[in-house]
């Protein structure tokens, strides 16, 4: 399969967001009996979570492993990490415990996704970060958080942005 920089395939949905065979996508337009169907992945949740299970693919197929998704902390703090993952160790370099920020737009009229990352959510990430860690125990050398900006536009491939260490603990 070829990819162009920056993109990866988002094997599992059509165009649409859809399932594939689902008669719910770009395909058909339309389900069965020719109704209209209702809308399907194009609300602002379902893109979030279209571009955190893309972004969940992506670090995966580079070894690393994600130990959390969608992790809310108990009473007294708020918010939520879309992804904790493990990095692997690398040469000498000890295995990472990363929290990554994932944005997901449509568009960019707003801007690139990475940019709603702004100083008051690292902060509340790096507190979320060590709530997290306070609470599992995962060997690591390291806590480091990432951003992954997610493009998905209709008939491309979803363009995928790693930025990394946005945000050191």
């Amino acid at each position: 399969m070829t990819m162009r920089p920056g993109t990866m395939p988002d094997a599992g949905v059509d165009a649409a967001g859809a399932p594939p065979g689902s008669g719910l996508g770009a395909a058909s337009g339309r389900a069965p009996g020719g109704a209209r169907p209702p809308a399907v992945g194009t609300g602002r949740a379902a893109v979030g979570r279209r571009g955190e299970r893309i972004a969940a693919r992506y670090l995966g197929d580079r070894g690393w492993r994600v130990l959390d998704r969608n992790w809310r902390p108990g009473p007294g703090l708020r918010g939520e990490l879309d992804l904790v993952a493990l990095e692997p160790s690398a040469g000498t370099r000890p295995a990472a415990l990363v929290v990554v920020e994932v944005k997901t737009r449509t568009t960019l009229s707003a801007g690139p996704p990475a940019a709603a990352v702004d100083s008051a959510k690292l902060a509340r990430l790096r507190t979320l970060a060590a709530a997290w860690a306070a609470e599992h125990s995962a060997p690591h050398g390291r806590l480091r958080l990432d951003v992954i900006s997610v493009l998905l536009r209709p008939g491309l491939p979803a363009e995928l942005r790693h930025h990394r260490g946005v945000g050191l603990t």
